[in-house]
């Protein structure tokens, strides 16, 4: 469908996000009722960030609305890695929780880490890969990688909610180019990662700083599809850097002083020559929260002894 004449179609996510909800709402009481399991979530909260902060409530805020529980485990700035990994390694052995998700970004000390000593992977894989519903432990890792969708334990949040919105909005990937921006390991490596594999069967194009400038220019203007995950003050993609009939996902989120919301994209000039856009925030956000809930509900089914591997997009 071409929109260049009319503007993008403007994917919002709480469409998306309530159909999800939906299935849920029907589902969740039904299954607390006959396994006496309240799917439960800690959520592991490292220092202070105000986007990182405002994402947990929504999680929070998300998960009591559908029956089930989150509680969030804060640990200050300057935690040790060797206790925070065995904190994390302990919420995760607990039977009170049925997934564990550490918010990120951490404190720069473990996000610049030192590959010889305890790093963030390392915490990561401290979660049990049954509890791991942010999907960035060695398993789901090693899951997405193979990218067998009906074989899938837990799809990282950020990836599942882009598959989920590309399901319902239409958006082919099938031979399409997909160029995703910036490699943090929540939302652009699975993203990239499920692009390219067996479930998109796109042209996946990763590209980050260590890029020279005029080929990430010149990469991001062939794509048809542009996931943008960045999220810093200085960083935007304009206008002009995209070719018309672009599908634009913006899973960005930075808060500026002001309290107010920004992804890394220019909104109102991008979505005037895309196909599709999301917008920040109402974007993939919401989708993203509804996603975590989805897969917090299939840890409970696993802990539960019902629960089924892989995923339906249809």
């Amino acid at each position: 469908m071409s929109t260049t004449q009319n503007g993008a179609v403007v994917m919002l996510g709480k469409t998306v996000a309530d159909a999800i909800e939906a299935r849920l709402r029907a589902d969740v009481p039904a299954f607390i009722e006959r396994h006496g399991l309240v799917p439960t979530l800690a959520i592991v909260l490292v220092g202070q960030n105000a986007a990182s902060e405002r994402y947990v409530k929504k999680k929070i805020e998300a998960c009591a609305r559908l029956g089930m529980r989150a509680e969030l485990k804060a640990f200050p700035a300057d935690i040790a890695p060797d206790a925070l990994k065995a904190a994390v390694a302990a919420i995760s052995a607990s039977r009170d929780y049925h997934g564990v998700l550490v918010q990120l970004p951490l404190p720069r000390a473990l996000e610049e880490h030192d590959a010889a000593t305890t790093n963030k992977f390392d915490i990561f894989d401290a979660v049990a890969g049954e509890k791991d519903v942010d999907g960035v432990g060695r398993d789901a890792v090693a899951s997405l990688y193979r990218a067998q969708q009906d074989r899938v334990l837990l799809l990282p949040g950020t990836a599942l909610a882009v598959r989920r919105m590309m399901a319902f909005y239409g958006v082919k990937t099938a031979g399409k180019v997909a160029v995703v921006v910036g490699r943090n390991d929540i939302t652009a490596k699975p993203i990239l990662q499920m692009l390219g594999g067996r479930m998109c069967n796109a042209a996946a194009i990763w590209v980050h700083r260590h890029v020279p400038p005029a080929d990430q220019k010149r990469l991001i203007r062939e794509a048809d599809i542009l996931v943008t995950a960045v999220g810093t003050t200085g960083y935007r993609i304009t206008a002009d850097m995209v070719k018309p009939g672009v599908a634009v996902f913006d899973v960005a989120t930075r808060v500026d002083d002001a309290g107010k919301m920004h992804g890394d994209v220019d909104f109102e000039a991008v979505r005037t020559i895309a196909s599709f856009i999301t917008p920040v925030p109402r974007g993939v956000g919401p989708v993203t929260v509804a996603a975590l809930c989805e897969n917090l509900f299939r840890a409970g089914q696993f802990a539960a002894g019902v629960g089924q591997h892989g995923y339906s997009f249809e």
